[in-house]
């Protein structure tokens, strides 16, 4: 396929070199920051009840892959392909839509069956709006902050892991080597911090799932990304699927007593739903 990345200009690591660079930098950013909210206490459900610094090294763990690629060119001499160009308006709607049909399908699903209930004057009173709306506030300006966000974890994984590994592999194989870095990223986390993962759920079978949906979403991430040269397409999908599932799905929803192993990352219809909606939307970001 035509791709609309940079050229590779020359550097002083070759590119596994760079990628290595990369992968240590992250760990040696994220594993402390870990480290100290575990010594801290923090509960991730109720991360606004821990200290102010442990707060700033969980957060701030969302810019921890933009600090590794500024790492790495540093090593390397060669900047990161950053992405702030234009793409066709198109990609941007179908960005936002696999991110929101993620969430929708499996809190549909989870609702229809009874594995949880719905209340949309829980997801109103979010607000103090009519449901409707509040909705519409999650899933569209409530963007802004997911894309902040985003943008501290796109830096390293679309702008250099995924642009440098673009070079010399199809987009579908840099996707299978995508996926799982992505997932792991989040382990730490999932494993050490209560909160990670929900209340009687294995902690095998929250990560699994969660990769599962990691997995799914490298595809579509990759494709837009080597196709349009854009990162705009990544943060879009990347902030609703979080604003879809935070601001929208999550307060309407009465938890069960098993709805943790369904629902939010670790569960197992949020992963299927995941990979519906990817499979659903192909058309909308597989093109050669």
């Amino acid at each position: 396929m035509t791709t609309t990345l940079p050229t590779p200009v020359s550097a002083r690591l070759s590119t596994r070199q760079q990628v290595a660079v990369f992968g240590i930098s992250l760990a040696a950013l994220v594993l402390p920051a870990v480290a100290y909210a575990v010594s801290q206490g923090v509960d991730l459900a109720h991360i606004d009840r821990a200290p102010v610094g442990a707060q700033v090294a969980l957060f701030g763990q969302a810019f921890a892959p933009a600090l590794a690629a500024l790492v790495t060119w540093a090593a390397s001499g060669r900047p990161p392909a950053w992405g702030f160009r234009r793409t066709p308006w198109r990609t941007l709607p179908a960005a936002w839509l696999i991110g929101l049909l993620g969430t929708l399908l499996a809190y549909a699903v989870a609702w229809a069956t009874g594995i949880a209930g719905f209340s949309a004057d829980r997801l109103g009173a979010m607000l103090g709006v009519p449901a409707p709306v509040a909705a519409l506030v999650g899933l569209l300006p409530g963007l802004a902050p997911y894309i902040l966000l985003a943008l501290g974890e796109q830096l390293g994984w679309s702008s250099l892991l995924v642009a440098r590994l673009a070079e010399t592999r199809s987009p579908d194989r840099t996707a299978l080597i995508y996926g799982p870095v992505w997932a792991a990223f989040h382990v730490p986390m999932m494993l050490f911090l209560p909160g990670g993962i929900a209340v009687g759920v294995p902690a095998a079978w929250a990560i699994l799932m969660f990769a599962i949906q990691c997995m799914a979403l490298a595809f579509p991430l990759v494709w837009l990304r080597v196709r349009t040269g854009s990162i705009w397409p990544v943060l879009v999908l990347h902030a609703a699927l979080n604003a879809s599932l935070y601001f929208v799905a999550q307060p309407a929803t009465v938890l069960g007593p098993d709805s943790g192993w369904f629902l939010g990352e670790g569960g197992l219809l949020t992963a299927g739903g995941v990979v519906a909606a990817v499979l659903a939307t192909i058309p909308l970001w597989r093109k050669r």
